[in-house]
């Protein structure tokens, strides 16, 4: 399953669609580094370490701009964290193009899009957005 992240350009206020925010693959800021908002939520994400899987980074790529002074500490319920990932352009189709963060995730039994991208990436993305990127997973 790859994942679609709602990232956009900040200088360009565009609005997305359930789909996602549309690009032009000649953008000279394609790809982009930037970060996500993310809290730590019980039972699966109260450690640097299992965000830190969530998103293919290290945990001290999340504790230095989160400002949190160690990797292996612990965190608190809804503690903020500032998670870095990687954006581009990804073409969809012949006349769609959408901003996107290519992220690797195995959908457990019983999940479907919906709650993939509502519950573990707390609606960074949309269920919408992840069937777009993913055409023929059909998730059971």
């Amino acid at each position: 399953l790859f994942l679609f992240f709602l990232c956009c350009d900040s200088q360009a206020v565009i609005e997305p669609t359930t789909s996602g925010y549309t690009c032009s693959l000649n953008q000279t800021t394609s790809p982009c580094q930037t970060y996500v908002y993310y809290r730590a939520v019980a039972p699966d994400f109260l450690d640097l370490a299992s965000v830190g899987d969530l998103f293919s980074v290290s945990r001290l790529m999340i504790s230095n701009p989160s400002n949190i002074s160690s990797p292996s500490s612990p965190l608190v319920p809804f503690q903020s964290m500032f998670v870095p990932i990687q954006c581009s352009c990804n073409r969809i189709n012949s006349s769609m193009s959408i901003s996107y963060a290519g992220l690797n995730y195995t959908i457990k039994a019983g999940n479907n899009y919906y709650l993939v991208s509502t519950s573990q990436f707390q609606n960074l993305t949309s269920y919408q957005s992840v069937e777009v990127v993913n055409p023929t997973l059909v998730p059971t």
